[in-house]
C-alpha cells in the first residue's frame, strides 16, 4: 500500500474528510506575504504572530528534522447557509465552527490516534498540531492539494466549500506528496464585496484589524467606534465571506456526532447573554471555543450587538453593565444606550454617571 493510500485510510477511519501530503516547508511567496502582513501591522494586537514570525514561516523553522507535512481537513459544513441569521438582530450570531464542542480537543485526539499508527509503521518521530503552534496551515493545505486560498485568504475546496477545519502532522520522513491545488476563484469577488468592514483590502489580502472575527474574538480592547455599527449581531466571529462563496453550493452538512452543532449556542437572545455573570458564562460555554475568549470580551460583543439591535427591551439588560468595574464593559454599555435611548433619556444617565467617572476613555463615551 502506498503512503498516500495508507494515510487516506487512517484519515477516513478517524472522521476526517480529506487529507494531503506536502513537503515540510512553505514557498518563498508565502513567506514574503507573511512579512508584508506583519510589516503593515495587519495583525493588530496579535503579538504572538509577530514574535513567532520566523517559526511560522516554515515548519522546518519550527522543527528542523521535519521532512513531510500531512494536512487533514474536517468538514464542519452547516445544514443551512448562515447568512440570513445576521438579520435576527436581537439574537447573537455565533460563527458556525464555534457552535459545537471545541474542535481543538476533538481533532487533536484523533490526530494522536493517527500519529500512533504512523509512528508504528514508519518508526520515526512525529508531531501533532491543531492551531497550537506557529504553523501556516492554509498555505500547507493548498500545497497538499486540499484546496486553494480564496480571495478572502481562507481555504476553499471544490467538495467542501469554505467549511474545513485543519490539523497538521509533521513527520521525520520523506513521503510521497500530493499535487498542489489550483486557484478556482476566477473573476468572482463576492467575498470581498460582502465584507461589512471592508477588511479584505484587495484580493488575497486581509487587514485583520478590520475583520469582525478578529474584533470579536482576538481583540482585547474596546472595538473601534467607526466599526461598531458593522458588527451587527455578530457576537463571536463572522462567516459572511465564507458563507457567500459559490463553491458552498457543492458542500455537504457535517454528520459527525462528536462535533454536532449545539442548538442553544447560536441565536440565543441577547437578553440571555447579557444576564449571565462570569460564573454562569463559563458554565454555559464550557467545552466550546467561546469560553477561551472570556466573559469580558463576550459581554462587550453582546453590548455592541444590543446597541445595533434597535430593540428597546434590551435597555434594562444593557444598564446592568453600567456599573461594571471593567472599563471596556462600561464603555460598551454607554455606546449601546446611546443607540437605544432617546436623547433626553440618555442625558439623564449621563448627568448621573459622568461626574463620577474617572477614566478618560469612558468619559469620552459619555461625551
Amino acid at each position: 500500500m502506498s503512503d498516500l493510500n495508507f494515510i487516506n485510510d487512517l484519515a477516513k477511519e478517524n472522521g476526517f474528510s480529506v487529507v494531503g501530503v506536502t513537503n515540510a516547508e512553505t514557498s518563498k511567496l508565502t513567506q514574503s506575504r507573511l512579512d508584508e502582513f506583519i510589516q503593515n501591522k495587519y495583525h493588530g494586537n496579535l503579538k504572538w504572530l509577530e514574535d513567532k514570525k520566523e517559526f511560522r514561516k516554515s515548519p522546518k523553522n519550527l522543527w528542523p528534522n521535519a521532512k513531510s507535512a500531512i494536512i487533514f481537513g474536517f468538514n464542519y459544513g452547516p445544514k443551512n447557509n448562515p447568512l440570513p441569521e445576521i438579520k435576527q438582530s436581537s439574537k447573537g450570531f455565533v460563527a458556525v465552527y464555534a457552535r459545537r464542542k471545541d474542535y481543538h480537543t476533538v481533532l487533536k485526539g484523533r490526530l494522536k490516534q493517527i500519529s500512533n499508527k504512523l509512528a508504528s509503521k514508519y518508526k520515526t518521530n512525529i508531531k501533532v498540531f491543531v492551531d497550537t503552534a506557529p504553523i501556516m496551515e492554509k498555505p500547507l493545505a493548498n500545497e497538499a492539494g486540499i484546496g486553494w486560498l480564496g480571495k478572502h485568504t481562507n481555504l476553499v475546496s471544490k467538495k467542501y466549500g469554505s467549511w474545513l477545519l485543519l490539523g497538521v502532522i509533521l513527520i521525520e520522513k520523506k513521503l510521497n506528496i500530493s499535487n498542489k491545488h489550483e486557484d478556482n476563484c476566477g473573476s468572482c469577488n463576492k467575498c470581498i464585496n460582502i465584507c461589512p468592514t471592508r477588511a479584505i483590502i484587495e484580493p488575497y489580502k486581509l487587514d485583520a484589524r478590520k475583520c469582525i472575527s478578529y474584533l470579536t474574538i482576538e481583540h482585547k480592547d474596546q472595538i473601534p467606534l467607526n466599526l461598531r455599527k458593522f458588527v451587527g449581531n455578530r457576537i463571536f466571529g463572522c462567516d459572511d465571506c465564507l458563507a457567500i462563496c459559490p463553491w458552498n453550493n457543492f458542500a455537504s452538512e457535517s454528520k459527525d456526532i462528536k462535533l454536532k452543532e449545539n442548538k442553544e449556542i447560536n441565536l440565543l437572545p441577547l437578553e440571555k447573554w447579557l444576564s449571565l455573570n462570569d460564573s454562569e458564562f463559563r458554565s454555559f460555554t464550557s467545552g466550546t471555543s467561546i469560553k477561551r475568549t472570556g466573559y469580558i470580551r463576550m459581554m462587550r460583543n453582546c453590548l455592541i450587538a444590543a446597541g445595533n439591535s434597535k430593540d428597546k427591551s434590551l435597555i434594562k439588560y444593557v444598564k446592568l453593565h453600567l456599573n461594571s468595574k471593567n472599563d471596556i464593559l462600561r464603555g460598551s454599555s454607554i455606546w449601546a444606550l446611546r443607540q437605544l435611548l432617546k436623547i433626553n433619556e440618555f442625558n439623564i444617565l449621563k448627568n448621573k454617571f459622568l461626574p463620577i467617572e474617572m477614566v478618560t476613555s469612558i468619559r469620552d463615551e459619555w461625551i
